[in-house]
């Protein structure tokens, strides 16, 4: 399984996306696009973006799944007339963990240096 980030543009400006836009764009998801999950961070700069958690052989598939399921949503669901797929990509969460293991604490598993005998 694969988290790809989908980006929305909206229609004219800054535009919020409307309520229940999860449901919405889950309705239009078929069995054979493998999407398992979708969550909606609505509130994401510059633009909404959509988690969308697909089954797929390789992270190109997965991406193109993704990509495909939201253009087709996008156009299907009355209330997100206008907003168009702006980008799908797997999120990279390398730096995440490097912020975590270069920050204070204690030596070990969880921070520079080896790690403590038990």
């Amino acid at each position: 399984m694969y988290l790809v980030h989908v980006s929305l543009h909206a229609p004219a400006g800054p535009a919020e996306l409307p309520e229940g836009a999860r449901e919405l764009l889950l309705a239009a998801a078929v069995a054979e696009e493998g999407i398992e999950h979708v969550s909606v961070h609505a509130g994401a700069v510059p633009r909404p973006v959509l988690g969308v958690f697909v089954l797929a052989d390789g992270l190109e598939d997965a991406e193109e799944r993704a990509r495909a399921f939201c253009r087709r949503a996008v156009a299907l669901a009355p209330g997100l007339a206008g907003w168009r797929v702006q980008g799908a990509q797997a999120p990279l969460v390398a730096a995440f963990y490097e912020r975590l293991l270069a920050g204070p604490g204690p030596a070990g598993r969880n921070g520079p240096g080896t790690i403590p005998s038990t």
